[in-house]
């Protein structure tokens, strides 16, 4: 989905697409970039190998941020900014000027003699290493099982004496819902929800919760509330689990950030392409910051960034596997021996894929076979309260989202319909119009305060990429009056 402020991902129309920017940058589906090309010539010193400690970025809206260069490329910048734990992105063409101090290969120790030997290798023989974001090169996790160990603790403690008190949450309606409910994340799957019910789980002693995910997508602005409340909350508190159905977009990319994942025999997880406005793809700086999330979202998951970039832009994907069965990735169609998304396609992980290259730990396609799998030989099936609240929260935003459907509909053909009423003569009839017009909107506003990602599903004449705003609504209160008064 994807809409300015929010991008949506994987759906259409009103705002059904991908997923806003992760919620602090307004527009996910970002602005237009340059090129390097045609910049000052100070920013030209960025192409010097290595990264420089201590460098100064000046953007031409006369900000100056202090920090170090991480990398340029394809006109972008990656500038890690003093007290900031991850690089920003910025257009190449809102850089004035770079000022660097030394570069950081001045300040590196000298190589060791065994990292020499690639000097000697033909060149054909050496391929191009990607660069990473400086924060992004901490010891990259790849997918073979190298996990977070504080949230794994979780997973390899022993509970004794006692079955393990298991609780399952859907993400998404599951399929013998028949359709009856939407899937969208961020209108009936909500992070507020999932956030109100740890308390609940907390209180009937869950030990494990099973995320059952069934979504086509959703709000990019509920990407990073979600991928925070996994990350910071639930794995804190319970071992947390993916078991995916159908995971596509901002369905994939929510949870992203959790250790495990299982898949059912049919399951989907992938296409995470964004999109906004009239399905228009992302591009510019607003991906580029959906990449850059993504790459910390892995990290924080233990696996590798690459496999989430395919499934963002079209880039190849290939693996091995060792006799080890510790897996290595390439960003491109060649080198493994697994071919997982050739050039010019979208990743998207089948079942047995997910599994080769150790995405997931296993396939499951009941709740029994599901515990096997997790190696949980004695549970009880508990948090019927939790489970019960995310349910009918899910149904309740759906009749919502229902009624802001046809709330935006009754307004838009009322307020045309008093705009086309002039002249005393149509008076009476006018004001009827510019009344239930009124009543609408009042009730769109109500509905909009209950779930503020509401705001992004309508299209109106005025409103922009951060969606129905305040703003929009009193000036939509005032044109009424003038229309009332045949001004």
């Amino acid at each position: 989905m994807t809409k300015a402020s929010v991008g949506k991902m994987g759906l259409g129309n009103l705002g059904h697409g991908a997923s806003t920017p992760p919620r602090k940058d307004a527009r996910t589906a970002g602005r237009p970039a340059g090129r390097l090309v045609g910049m000052v010539a100070g920013l030209a010193l960025m192409a010097l190998a290595g990264v420089a400690i201590g460098d100064e970025l000046h953007l031409k809206d006369g900000r100056v941020l202090k920090g170090e260069l991480v990398r340029q490329e394809s006109g972008f910048v990656y500038f890690k900014i003093d007290g900031k734990s991850a690089a920003e992105v910025f257009s190449a063409e809102d850089v004035a000027k770079l000022v660097r101090s030394k570069p950081a290969d001045a300040a590196k120790p000298e190589a060791k003699p065994e990292a020499k030997k690639d000097e000697a290798k033909p060149a054909e023989a050496t391929k191009p290493v990607e660069a990473k974001p400086a924060d992004a090169v901490k010891a990259e996790a790849s997918t073979d099982g190298k996990k977070d160990e504080k949230k794994d603790d979780l997973a390899k403690r022993a509970i004794t004496g006692r079955a393990t008190r298991v609780a399952m949450l859907h993400f998404g309606p599951p399929p013998d819902w028949k359709g009856l409910v939407g899937d969208m994340v961020g209108l009936t799957i909500s992070a507020s929800a999932f956030k109100a019910a740890i308390p609940m789980l907390k209180e009937d002693k869950v030990d494990v919760v099973v995320i059952k995910i069934n979504s086509g997508g959703g709000l990019l602005a509920e990407m990073q509330p979600f991928q925070d409340l996994f990350d910071n909350e639930y794995e804190k508190e319970f071992r947390t689990v993916g078991w995916v159905t159908s995971a596509i977009s901002c369905a994939a990319m929510s949870p992203w950030t959790l250790n495990e994942f299982y898949m059912t025999p049919e399951g989907n997880i992938g296409a995470c392409t964004g999109w906004s406005g009239n399905l228009v793809a992302m591009k510019g700086v607003g991906l580029e910051r959906v990449l850059a999330q993504m790459e910390r979202a892995s990290r924080a998951g233990g696996r590798d960034y690459r496999v989430m970039r395919s499934m963002q832009i079209q880039e190849p994907l290939s693996a091995n596997v060792d006799e080890f069965g510790n897996v290595e990735f390439f960003q491109d169609y060649t080198s493994g021996s697994i071919k997982l998304n050739p050039p010019g396609q979208i990743l998207t992980l089948n079942a047995v894929d997910a599994v080769r290259v150790k995405f997931a730990r296993g396939v499951a396609a009941s709740f029994p076979e599901l515990m096997s799998v997790m190696d949980i030989n004695e549970y009880e099936l508990v948090g019927q309260k939790a489970s019960d609240f995310i349910d009918n929260g899910m149904r309740k935003m759906h009749q919502i989202e229902k009624s802001v459907g046809s709330l935006g509909e009754r307004f838009r053909l009322s307020f045309q319909a008093a705009q086309s009423l002039r002249g005393e003569q149509n008076r009476t009839e006018r004001n009827r119009e510019v009344g239930i017009a009124r009543r609408a909107l009042e009730e769109l506003q109500k509905q909009v305060k209950v779930n503020p990602n509401f705001r992004f599903m309508l299209q109106f004449p005025g409103v922009g990429e951060d969606g129905i705003t305040d703003e929009w609504f009193v000036e939509m209160y005032k044109t009424l009056r003038r229309i009332a008064r045949d001004e």
